[in-house]
């Protein structure tokens, strides 16, 4: 079996939040693993095993991730903050 490990780079400009997180995490860039397996068809496909994101700071740690997740916070991420309304 050919497992595949890719690793993308992928940056926070803000503090975030992903699930299974108990704070949110300072801004900063992080690696993503991505493991694959290969499927048994007749041609090349993989299934999607693992998305890992490594934090560092203090410690590190690996933190499970969806892609769909991970796409969701880098593009909540890139959005102007919103600011409360002011009541007047």
């Amino acid at each position: 079996m050919n497992i595949k490990t890719s690793v993308r780079r992928v940056a926070f400009q803000n503090a975030f939040m992903l699930p299974g997180m108990d704070k949110a995490h300072a801004p900063g860039e992080f690696d993503v693993h991505v493991v694959e397996e290969p499927l048994n068809v007749m041609w090349e496909g993989y299934h999607r095993t693992l998305t890992l994101m490594v934090t560092s700071g203090a410690f590190t740690e690996a933190i499970a991730v969806t892609e769909a997740a991970l796409d969701e916070a880098l593009a909540k991420d890139t959005q102007p903050a919103q600011r409360p309304a002011s009541s007047t």
